[in-house]
């Protein structure tokens, strides 16, 4: 099982970094293109939601605090942090699009 796995089943269970006072927690995994190559990201349409919830349009959102949110559940290479944020940001563009129809 690999790193993203483990982390998820540490959510789900309520061990490692996990918070087990709620209950389990079930979030979405994406697969998105980070420069040329696939990843996939936990919890980025619960993340999108909520930016879209709060009115924010793609040039409003604080990129620097959505990849923050996003890292608490993700392992993200530090290398790998500017690629991703412009990565999630072109992605919640496609998003907002989407739902403002």
């Amino acid at each position: 099982m690999g790193k993203l796995g483990k982390n998820l089943l540490g959510k789900l269970v309520g061990s490692d970094k996990s918070c087990c006072c709620c209950g389990p927690s079930i979030v979405s995994i994406k697969k998105i293109k980070v420069d040329n190559k696939d990843m996939e990201i936990a919890g980025l349409d619960e993340e999108f939601e909520k930016h879209f919830s709060a009115g924010k349009a793609p040039e409003n959102i604080d990129i620097e605090e959505l990849v923050r949110n996003l890292t608490k559940i993700n392992e993200i290479p530090e290398e790998e942090l500017e690629k991703l944020k412009v990565a999630v940001l072109k992605e919640y563009e496609t998003y907002w699009q989407g739902k403002r129809k």
